[in-house]
């Protein structure tokens, strides 16, 4: 019997690999260990050729749902086995070299025991797994583990601890876990003051909210990736007040719906649509309205102009439980003014989007990324066109075929801008930042950039930046090159599109 290494690389963190593998190996009765790394999953076992080929392939070519597997070696060593398999404290000793794992929406099994009764997660606006809750929106530093995320200030609970530390549960391992007796706490501000859940429970706040939709009233709530301004998208005078506040007088409003029934009455959904609606992704989906839409929704207010709505389903529980209270369709639109970078920080959306709101619901846990809902349209025989990449892609991007090894930054242009890295054969896609003329923008521009550089120790060996020499990111690209000594080059916008 032979002692082997299964290097596996890919998106395989964030998305319950260890405890997959764990399960795996203990089922075949093989010795050993696993390990997070910065590079990827290491695994070291024990095992006759024939077995190890089969574990290999288990692992790599049918991995959890989450997970994508873009590479392995496995090659035999002399490392010495601990009695068992365990699960091995990770590690940050080599380069990153990692496919990060993009927010994920509310899954179907967690869906299922927000609404069950008696279940210990019952109406927990913030119930997660392993396959399911934010990541990249809340990574510090890799490798993803609690104590580099958003999430270390929240210690676990006793039964939320044994849950973690149990390889039959389904949150063993799981980074985000936390429950009614280990809260992501709650606060509601309203009329000048900050109500925290230590002073009303959850449910008050959630009501709350609800009654000010009922009234008219337009409601900041954080979502994983920043805040969104809602409103009662049935209630015309509600949307009109949104779009005067938000200074957005004509552009299309998005709407987010309580279930997917609703999806089906209100618009006409293209072949895979269901699909990508309900999956981890949960973007927004552009699809021709119905005519009977019309009968429920103001949609000359909503989409002016248009014969089609941006339409999504609750991809947080804590909107999974607003919309089943409130029981019909909210606008859930960017918390910003028009033209302005997505709000989302708490105090910034009491500054800013307080004089615009009736009240702002938050949690105190911290966003480190901001991202805004991803927007899909589908072909009419269902192909993904994505008009905006954000929560639930960004920002790693799978190529089907290798594009080089050199590592590149590539700036972008001014509107609608993202920019681009290639790390180490990886290429990362920033999320939608918006126009960088403005200072918001830039800012957010910058604090993105840099956190995702520092995340994957990017150093570049090239710089691409659009042709344009006055586009902010242009300047700030050639004054890299240059600090770096690094080669420049000039790409028209137009020509980058293909």
């Amino acid at each position: 019997m032979k002692t082997w290494h299964l290097h596996i690389r890919g998106r395989v963190q964030g998305v319950g690999f260890r405890p997959f593998v764990w399960r795996a190996a203990r089922a075949l009765g093989l010795q050993g260990e696993v390990c997070n790394t910065t590079d990827g999953v290491h695994v070291w076992f024990a095992a006759d050729e024939s077995t190890a080929g089969a574990f290999a392939e288990k692992l790599t070519q049918h991995p959890p749902p989450l997970a994508r597997v873009v590479d392995w070696r496995l090659e035999t060593t002399t490392r010495a086995l601990p009695e068992g398999f365990h699960i091995a404290n990770s590690r940050g000793d080599a380069l990153p070299d990692l496919v990060v794992t993009p927010d994920a929406a509310l899954c179907t099994t967690c869906r299922e025991e927000l609404h069950r009764p008696g279940n210990r997660r019952h109406q927990y606006a913030f119930t997660t797994c392993t396959q399911c809750g934010p990541r990249y929106s809340i990574i510090e530093a890799l490798p993803y583990d609690r104590p580099r995320t958003a999430m270390a200030p929240l210690p676990m609970c006793g039964a939320c601890q044994a849950e973690y530390d149990d390889p039959a549960d389904r949150r063993y391992f799981s980074q985000t876990n936390s429950c009614t007796a280990c809260p992501v706490p709650l606060f509601l501000w309203e009329q000048g003051r900050r109500i925290r859940q230590q002073e009303a429970d959850a449910a008050t706040l959630l009501e709350r909210v609800v009654a000010l939709w009922q009234d008219g009233g337009i409601v900041a709530v954080k979502g994983i990736g920043g805040y969104l301004l809602t409103c009662d998208a049935c209630d015309a005078e509600a949307v009109r007040r949104l779009r005067k506040r938000k200074h957005r007088p004509d552009k299309p409003l998005a709407v987010m719906v309580p279930a997917l029934d609703w999806v089906h009455r209100l618009v006409e959904l293209p072949p895979g649509a269901n699909q990508w609606m309900q999956g981890p992704v949960a973007p927004i989906v552009v699809a021709p309205v119905r005519a009977a839409a019309r009968q429920m929704l103001p949609i000359d207010v909503l989409a002016p102009g248009l014969d089609e709505l941006g339409i999504m389903l609750p991809y947080a529980p804590l909107f999974e439980l607003l919309l089943a209270r409130f029981g019909r369709p909210v606008v859930a639109t960017s918390g910003n003014v028009s033209g302005a970078p997505l709000i989302y920080e708490d105090d910034t959306a009491i500054e800013h989007l307080g004089p615009m709101c009736e009240a702002i619901l938050g949690y105190e846990r911290r966003i480190v990324t901001p991202q805004d809902d991803s927007v899909l349209r589908l072909s009419a025989n269902g192909t993904p066109i994505w008009l905006r990449r954000g929560r639930g892609l960004a920002p790693s991007l799978l190529l089907p075929r290798p594009v080089g090894h050199q590592n590149i930054l590539a700036m972008g242009a001014r509107m609608k801008s993202t920019f681009a890295l290639q790390v180490r054969g990886r290429q990362y896609v920033s999320q939608y930042l918006g126009d960088t003329e403005s200072f918001e923008a830039w800012r957010s521009y910058l604090h993105v950039l840099d956190h995702l550089q520092r995340l994957l120790a990017f150093e570049p060996e090239q710089v691409l930046v659009d042709l344009h020499p006055d586009f902010p990111a242009t300047r700030l690209g050639q004054a890299i090159a240059e600090r770096l000594g690094l080669p420049c080059t000039r790409v028209p916008h137009h020509e980058a599109h293909f």
